[in-house]
């Protein structure tokens, strides 16, 4: 079984679980937090080395999810994927919660790349003409990269909408060198 379609069904089976309690919002984000804790210290490295019993794997697990003041059911999951060697999906799958959520909510997520920071109010008019675009709301993710020369690409619902100076100057390049 492919990592995607691993961490989409045990993402649907949380988040189904999680609707069920009508926690859906709070359970994906105690998912966020703990998935912000695996990443950014040796907490992966402990919980998937198989040299520490299950056991120990496991309370360690738990005891980290307490801190973190976890509901019962994502502690529940996080357990279950430990004793299931699936860890290491855990943010495929908080990712593909997100979607899920998203989804039932109305909103789409959309990237958006530019040379530099965008003001505020050119995020704005951004959020407002991808919604009117898509008919949802729009989250979006400003990054930057100054590679990118001028301009904005924008990624939204699995389309690529290109808008930078370096892709026009890539394709005015090939125009060229094909004689048009």
């Amino acid at each position: 079984m492919i990592e995607g379609s691993l961490s989409r069904r045990y993402a649907r089976a949380l988040f189904e679980l999680a609707l069920e309690e009508r926690r859906e919002e709070q359970v994906g984000g105690e998912i966020d937090r703990y998935v912000a804790a695996y990443a950014d210290s040796s907490l992966s490295a402990a919980l998937t080395n198989p040299a520490f019993p299950l056991a120990s794997r496991k309370n360690v697990a738990v005891e980290v999810a307490r801190g973190l003041e976890l509901s019962p059911l994502a502690v529940h999951c996080l357990s279950l994927l430990l004793e299931r060697d699936r860890l290491s999906y855990l943010p495929a799958i908080a990712s593909c919660y997100r979607r899920l959520l998203d989804e039932k909510r109305g909103r789409v997520e959309a990237r958006v790349v530019s040379s530099a920071p965008l003001e505020a109010a050119m995020l704005d008019r951004l959020r407002e003409a991808l919604g009117r675009l898509s008919g949802k709301e729009v989250v979006l993710k400003p990054e930057s990269d100054a590679g990118l020369i001028g301009g904005v690409v924008i990624q939204l619902e699995g389309k690529v909408y290109d808008g930078s100076v370096r892709t026009q100057i890539e394709k005015m390049k090939e125009r060229i060198e094909r004689g048009y």
